[in-house]
């Protein structure tokens, strides 16, 4: 049931215009857009790292509740069935995407898109959506990226059911810390669960990284060429 990465992690925003231009200015290419009854998401690329920027009705009672910030995780899982089924063990709903993907929510605000590992491609559009490609989009920046950490707000009545999901359906090892409950995975992403409250500010960015709605960004090195 071991998560294998993130395929792309969805932002509730106040102003998806601004948090567009904020992407960009990080590096980010905006690539597509998808414009639907109660929301509007635009879709943001650099490397393999994919980021939805959403706003709209629908996005307000979370705002409401958590700020802006981070409000589903889609990653790759090499069982997606047994995953399913450990999320629904612990109470969670859990419906069927094309694909062969499956839907979790229930746990708190956050949503988990889980996508199966094998043929996976990182540069596809979110599945489930109409999105329309834009022909402005500028070139992608220099350099790839990988996502390093993701803030995750969970209620506190929450906070050891979710613990316990990310552990028995994302075989994630927990890392005790002062601020928040981490957990790690082989990819090599950081989910840092926080308790549902007043945001709290985040620290300094190490030289290597970049920050961004609860998302951390880590440069990679070039390859060397021989």
């Amino acid at each position: 049931m071991a998560m294998r990465g993130v395929s792309h992690v969805e932002l509730f925003v106040r102003d998806k215009v601004s948090t567009v231009r904020h992407l960009v200015s990080l590096g980010f290419t905006h690539v597509a857009d998808c414009v639907e009854v109660d929301r509007s998401s635009a879709l943001l690329g650099r490397g393999d790292v994919q980021v939805v920027a959403t706003s709209g009705w629908a996005t307000r009672a979370f705002i409401a509740r958590n700020g802006e910030g981070v409000a589903g995780v889609a990653v790759t899982c090499d069982d997606v069935p047994a995953a399913a089924r450990g999320a629904r063990a612990l109470g969670a709903e859990v419906s069927s995407l094309a694909r062969g993907g499956a839907r979790v929510t229930g746990i708190g605000d956050v949503a988990h898109t889980l996508l199966p590992a094998g043929g996976h491609d990182p540069g596809a559009p979110p599945v489930g959506r109409r999105w329309v490609p834009r022909d402005d989009a500028w070139p992608a920046a220099q350099g790839a990226w990988a996502l390093e950490r993701v803030e995750l707000r969970i209620p506190e009545a929450l906070m050891e059911r979710y613990t316990a999901f990310c552990g028995r359906v994302f075989g994630l090892e927990r890392h005790p810390s002062q601020r928040s409950s981490l957990y790690s995975a082989p990819a090599g992403v950081t989910f840092a669960l926080e308790e549902q409250r007043a945001p709290v500010p985040p620290g300094p960015p190490a030289a290597d990284a970049v920050t961004a709605y609860g998302l951390a960004f880590r440069a990679l090195p070039a390859p060397v060429l021989r």
